[in-house]
């Protein structure tokens, strides 16, 4: 990116971003959606999930349903089913200061 614009939230729109690997082992979406350690009622408020790499939104997707996995060893944790918004104001967005220093690939906002 040649230049930092920092993402700034609609009032009304309830974020999750998780930051995902820089390789593709797979689609962008599957490594979006799944296997995420999240309260699952406080995930299923979210109205967007973020996919962040490098500290900007490359992604964004619409959760329509959101449960917890059915694959060995990930039952613990949460996915969702969503559609892609390739037209977001989002997209782009830098969302680095929202993190900070955390280790935590999971961040909400207006949550």
């Amino acid at each position: 990116m040649d230049k930092e614009v920092d993402l700034i939230p609609n009032a009304d729109d309830r974020i999750v971003c998780v930051k995902v690997g820089k390789v593709e082992r797979e689609s962008l979406y599957e490594m979006t959606r799944k296997y995420w350690v999240m309260k699952l009622e406080r995930a299923s408020k979210a109205t967007h999930v973020l996919a962040i790499v490098d500290g900007y939104v490359k992604a964004v997707y619409i959760p329509e349903r959101w449960f917890f996995s059915r694959d060995y060893g990930k039952e613990h944790r949460i996915e969702f089913i969503g559609k892609e918004d390739p037209t977001s104001e989002y997209i782009g967005k830098y969302v680095q200061n929202y993190y900070g220093y955390s280790a935590n690939p999971v961040k909400y906002i207006n949550m």
